[in-house]
């Protein structure tokens, strides 16, 4: 089977004659998922963020910081998908998926627009939240730094060195970004949720999920791949620099939880975040065969395991797409 990087050229992007079916499966679950932020009810969503007394102001704070992070944080993974890992993995199979994935964070990205719109916000405002909320520009910042060397004139994967940094950024932006950053996210607008605040904002969430558990699930792959074509790449100390980056992510997101969760509101304060972090990142970490991991093993958010576990998620876009396809369905005008 072709390597992931070593082909001089890149391949015809190609799915159905892939030797490796695992991306061609993950691009049809992708494209069985198609779904359209504007079509989500927002209703709800405009009269407790319009009328007075519904929201307290720390939740509104909360809505206002996920806004802005998760708006940096796609844009961020689909500047990524379109600039920088493309022209490096050649594999046609691969490639195929990443134009899905980059279809997709478009989307998610469209969502924070329709939510904006929705409450009244400044788009902009939102959108600029990596450059002026100290805590969302230190995540971002830190993302850049650690993967800025892809974006060099002249870099390549030929050394062992240029290898290392392109499997940086894939833990970077797939395990990191997508699999700690923006679990965190969902826990705190699943939270609302419950308490039936913002459900609008958190049947956004849940579709942004089911697309973000398959791009974690092709990252993992793409790594671990990655592991059986060029085990030399993944020294000891190679590895301890990827626990060492999750470790110092780690604590920027819970200076976020505790800026976005300042007094601690539905059940959640930024304390729990340092376990909830932990756990999930223990959990990303053994799916890449990273051999070290964090002190805790208890999820703080148990509720959140039952929210997001594929049977009652299930059920949740079996019931709203019946309604969904119905109201977006066509009309016959002839």
């Amino acid at each position: 089977m072709p390597k992931l990087l070593d082909d001089e050229h890149a391949k015809v992007n190609q799915l159905i004659d892939a030797e490796d079916k695992y991306p061609y499966k993950l691009w049809k679950d992708g494209k069985s998922n198609n779904w359209d932020p504007t079509g989500v009810p927002m209703t709800n969503d405009i009269l407790q963020w319009k009328t007075d007394g519904i929201l307290s102001a720390d939740e509104r704070l909360l809505v206002r910081r996920l806004l802005g992070f998760f708006s940096a944080g796609e844009s961020l993974v689909n500047n990524n998908l379109m600039t920088a890992i493309p022209r490096i993995i050649t594999d046609g199979a691969c490639r195929q998926y990443l134009a899905r994935q980059i279809f997709e964070e478009s989307l998610h990205n469209s969502t924070m627009e329709v939510c904006c719109e929705a409450y009244g916000l400044d788009v902009n405002e939102v959108a600029n939240a990596y450059k002026n909320i100290p805590t969302i520009k230190a995540k971002t910042e830190y993302m850049m730094s650690v993967t800025s060397n892809l974006n060099r004139r002249d870099f390549d994967i030929i050394t062992l060195a240029g290898k290392q940094e392109f499997f940086k950024n894939l833990f970077v932006f797939y395990i990191i970004c997508e699999g700690m950053y923006f679990y965190s996210g969902f826990a705190m607008a699943m939270a609302l949720g419950r308490q039936n605040k913002m459900t609008g904002l958190c049947d956004q969430i849940r579709y942004t999920l089911r697309d973000e558990t398959i791009h974690i699930e092709f990252g993992t792959y793409l790594l671990n791949r990655a592991r059986r074509e060029y085990p030399e790449v993944f020294t000891k100390e190679f590895e301890l620099e990827l626990f060492d980056i999750a470790q110092n992510a780690l604590k920027l997101e819970v200076a976020y939880a505790k800026d976005a969760l300042p007094n601690g509101i539905l059940g959640l304060n930024h304390e729990m975040f340092i376990d909830y972090l932990q756990f999930i990142g223990n959990r990303r970490l053994l799916d890449i065969n990273i051999p070290y991991r964090f002190p805790t093993t208890i999820n703080p958010f148990p509720w959140l395991s039952e929210t997001t576990d594929q049977r009652v998620l299930g059920a949740f876009f079996e019931r709203h797409e019946r309604s969904y396809q119905q109201a977006g369905a066509l009309t016959d005008d002839l």
